[in-house]
């Protein structure tokens, strides 16, 4: 072998061989291969990992982040190639009913208006909370516009204080919605309720980069999500809903985007649904996540994985409560994540003749896709509600819908 080259000019050319190398090979990867490649390096997954994945086995983990106050998980499942599947279908196989810890349901319209959220109610913790915020200093997450009108328009000490605050809250709720609607996540104000006051659209911004997939497989997903509602996505069809969670110690409500998207050929599609947490009440500050069925040429077969990765922020997570809250929430939303992919799958691997009929389910959207949506959202993140609420428990002295943002573009 004869160099021409010495010096610098030398190292330069042996550098870009190198990357010319490592390109041409990840170009020659299969896609199944990238899909591997992807995941390993996101999950950080072992050779026992991958192996027990391409058997069939339900793979669930934590996924380590460089900031203290962020949780991630990350659940994997190949399923045994059988028929093609519709997003109805899989929509059905996470759909939760009975679920006793969401309260409360209504619908967002096309603008949203205030009589969609009728049925929304606080309760006294709710009231109690309310009465004494101060920026700085409230345990419930709001701007300081908000703060100031809950001081200033409420006359607490009046036998009417309880359905004025209702009603004003309710109008909160209304807003935060009009706004993500009409000018997206990162538009979105400030919280100045704790000493530090939270940049909500910054942490949107973060969690998004942070997500796998999408990039490869998700055909524009991220791009659509940084842009929305000004994006556009051939398929995509957008959902709005507001969640009324309780679990026996302080309420929460959660407003939630769900955008859904089909790629790929009639027969053999890929599914994805990605959620963002654009607000809560208590707890969270911000979570997205992303559930997504994978249909991966590999040859002259094709591979179906059934792909789920949440990750939220909460600055609980990395204060006060620090590790032990992280390990338990971690620990519980991995038991919750490994439970839900036991049934979906379990659902899926029926033959066609045993499967319900997805027209109806169709017709059954509130009770079940939209409630799939929102349990999708908050699965990761239920784990982290309750520790974190009983945290706040311990260390103090002291519903679901669904709204169509954009048809079919």
């Amino acid at each position: 072998m004869v160099v021409f080259f010495i010096g610098k000019r030398f190292f330069a050319v042996a550098a870009t061989a190198v990357v010319f190398f490592a390109a041409q090979q990840f170009a020659g990867q299969s896609t199944a291969d990238k899909l591997r490649s992807q995941l390993v390096r996101y999950a950080d997954l072992s050779e026992a990992e991958v192996a027990a994945m391409e058997k069939g086995e339900i793979v669930v983990k934590r996924v380590k982040t460089a900031e203290d106050q962020d949780v991630a998980i990350f659940g994997m499942v190949k399923i045994a190639e059988r028929r093609p599947i519709t997003m109805a279908e899989f929509r059905e196989s996470f759909s939760q009913r009975g679920n006793k810890e969401m309260e409360g349901k209504g619908r967002f319209s096309d603008p949203p208006n205030i009589s969609d959220l009728a049925t929304l109610e606080l309760e006294d913790r709710d009231f109690d909370e309310l009465r004494r915020c101060r920026i700085g200093d409230c345990d419930i997450n709001m701007s300081a516009k908000w703060i100031g009108r809950f001081s200033t328009e409420i006359d607490w000490n009046k036998a009417d204080h309880r359905p004025k605050a209702t009603e004003l809250f309710r109008s909160m709720m209304l807003e935060y919605a009009s706004e993500y609607s009409s000018k997206g996540a990162f538009s979105l104000s400030k919280n100045v309720n704790r000493r530090e006051p939270l940049d909500l659209s910054e942490a949107h911004r973060e969690l998004l980069k942070e997500l796998p997939l999408l990039d490869d497989f998700g055909r524009g997903l991220r791009q659509y999500l940084y842009e929305f509602p000004a994006g556009t996505l051939s398929g995509v069809r957008n959902e709005l809903h507001w969640s009324a969670v309780d679990f026996g110690l302080n309420p929460t409500v959660v407003l939630t985007h769900a955008a859904t998207f089909t790629s790929g050929k009639a027969g053999n599609d890929s599914h994805f649904v990605l959620t963002r947490q654009f607000y809560s009440s208590r707890y969270l500050d911000a979570s997205i996540s992303l559930t997504a069925l994978l249909r991966i040429p590999n040859g002259e077969a094709v591979e179906s994985y059934i792909v789920f990765t949440d990750r939220s922020r909460s600055d609980a997570v990395g204060g006060v409560l620090g590790g032990v809250a992280r390990t338990a929430v971690e620990a519980e939303a991995v038991d919750r994540v490994r439970r839900l992919f036991e049934t979906s799958s379990a659902r899926l691997a029926k033959p066609e003749a045993e499967q319900r009929p997805f027209d109806v389910v169709v017709e059954e959207e509130p009770q079940s896709w939209a409630g799939w949506l929102r349990s999708n959202c908050l699965l990761a993140t239920w784990a982290m509600l309750v520790l974190l609420g009983l945290g706040s428990y311990l260390l103090s002295p002291k519903r679901p819908g669904r709204y169509p943002i954009g048809r079919d573009k």
